[in-house]
């Protein structure tokens, strides 16, 4: 029998659900699921055992899913105002999603903050239901989804929203813990949920025996970057015994932890609650008159964890810089926009942030170390990644000014091209989905990467270009000096 909590009175204007007819077929056809014309017959009789006093038909209305999770809006004109008039059932796609972590770290961000998020109002991790699988009820929250909204604001709405968003970043850095992780829980007897930080997934498939060769104390940041790193290594020899530029590379990101560690960048070694995807796209706001918005909801929280201090200050350029759906470039996330308005959503997110956060927000050296904690937490996991790493080895060794062995360096970027190269024509199936579905509740997981020529030969003269490129680079900043990281601004 599924767990129930009380459910939000907040009604639903959400404008991210549409009518079936005017939706992608991706959970039909992509993730070979029951059509939604048939699958509503089982999402009633869920509902009539879920609210057996509901004196009307049920609403079900097809939403846009996720790359997780299958979207169903749920009403019934019957439900009593108190309890919610509408809410939101989440069916994972997959059968091996981590259903009961999920709902762990939702409870315990709602337990530990006061951060507007929906409420969990069923949630049943057995196949013991009309659905046959696991499934999440929530309330459904009222506003637009803010990167449809954020253009359309004026600039006091948008002072608002900025204030409230800063506000909730502030609220999730007030609770740390002594090591990173991901959140995990149990339930007592007595119905109270006990939590713990457990260490971040690497596979299911790693042998346990990987793990017990690691070192289990990952209470600094070094520790917990070096433990990854191994792990991650030892994942990509089992997965593939040749992938020894996977090795090299783990090998490489370990050099530089240790480096930043010696450079004292770690010396706050508390881990912070950190929502590693808080981009507008999961961010719901209300909007009043002309001058008055607020920040109604924030979604998405299985993207939550206990991070280091500099993963939890990223810049929130899109504040002033935005562009509509594209991604933000954290190198000019401290840019100064032309635009008098944007330059006040600036001074007004840096001055409700205080200087210690936009200190580890907009220093290069941090920025580097955020993508180093992201490769620790998810591996080398798409073509884009490996491309950002070599632009970091490179941007570190000039920070520094040790670069040393460009040719090593050089030939470790042409064999990470190929490879991509090679595995781009072989394995089409690592391409992301192309439906472009994105609900309030979910994200698409997507790459975003670069085209690249379609046959062997071309790929190789990029590969030969960028050689080029590089032995040009080094050679006119081999001269560079010797700068120590502490005496950098």
């Amino acid at each position: 029998m599924p767990s129930s909590a009380s459910a939000s009175s907040t009604h639903s204007n959400c404008s991210t659900g549409s009518a079936a007819s005017d939706v992608s077929q991706t959970s039909t056809v992509e993730y070979e699921h029951e059509p939604f014309e048939q699958y509503v017959s089982k999402v009633q009789q869920l509902c009539r055992k879920l609210w057996p006093s509901a004196t009307e038909d049920f609403e079900i209305e097809r939403l846009k899913g996720g790359a997780f999770n299958r979207i169903i809006g749920i009403a019934n004109p019957s439900f009593p105002d108190d309890g919610g008039k509408s809410y939101i059932l989440r069916v994972p796609r997959f059968e091996d999603g981590q259903h009961e972590r999920e709902l762990a770290v939702h409870r315990f961000v709602g337990e530990r903050t006061s951060v507007p998020m929906a409420e969990i109002v069923f949630f049943d991790p057995t196949n013991n239901n009309p659905l046959g699988c696991p499934f999440v009820i929530q309330n459904r929250l009222p506003g637009r989804n803010l990167n449809e909204a954020y253009g359309s604001l004026t600039h006091e709405q948008r002072k608002k929203v900025v204030h409230e968003f800063g506000e909730i970043l502030l609220a999730l850095q007030a609770v740390k813990n002594d090591t990173a992780g991901v959140v995990e829980a149990t339930t007592q007897e007595d119905g109270h949920h006990m939590y713990k930080v457990g260490r971040f997934d690497i596979t299911p498939d790693l042998l346990e025996d990987s793990v017990d060769e690691v070192p289990s104390n990952d209470h600094t940041v070094l520790n917990m970057l070096l433990t990854q790193y191994k792990l991650w290594s030892t994942y990509s020899l089992q997965r593939d015994p040749d992938d020894v530029l996977s090795k090299d590379y783990y090998a490489q990101f370990s050099k530089i932890a240790r480096e930043m560690d010696d450079s004292g960048l770690f010396e706050d070694q508390s881990f912070y609650l950190t929502h590693l995807d808080l981009e507008p796209r999961n961010v719901l706001v209300e909007t009043k008159d002309d001058t008055e918005a607020s920040i109604s909801g924030v979604l998405d929280w299985d993207s939550a964890v206990f991070a280091p201090i500099f993963a939890s200050c990223r810049a929130p350029s899109w504040i002033w810089l935005w562009v509509d759906d594209e991604d933000e470039d954290e190198r000019k996330a401290n840019d100064v926009p032309e635009d008098p308005q944007l330059r006040e959503l600036k001074q007004f997110f840096d001055e409700t942030m205080g200087p210690a956060y936009t200190n580890y927000a907009y220093r290069s050296e941090y920025r580097m170390a955020r993508f180093l904690f992201h490769v620790a937490k998810d591996g080398l996991r798409s073509s884009w990644i490996i491309q950002e790493a070599e632009c970091i080895f490179k941007e570190w060794a000039e920070f520094t000014g040790s670069v040393d062995s460009p040719d090593a360096f050089i030939g470790c970027v042409a064999l990470a091209f190929e490879k991509t190269a090679i595995e781009d024509e072989k394995d089409d199936d690592l391409e992301a989905p192309q439906d472009d579905v994105i609900s309030h509740n979910e994200k698409v997981a997507t790459d975003d990467e670069e085209d690249y020529p379609t046959d062997h030969e071309s790929k190789s003269d990029v590969v030969e270009g960028l050689h080029e490129e590089m032995v040009s680079h080094y050679a006119d900043d081999s001269e560079a000096a010797n700068i120590s990281v502490n005496n950098r601004p």
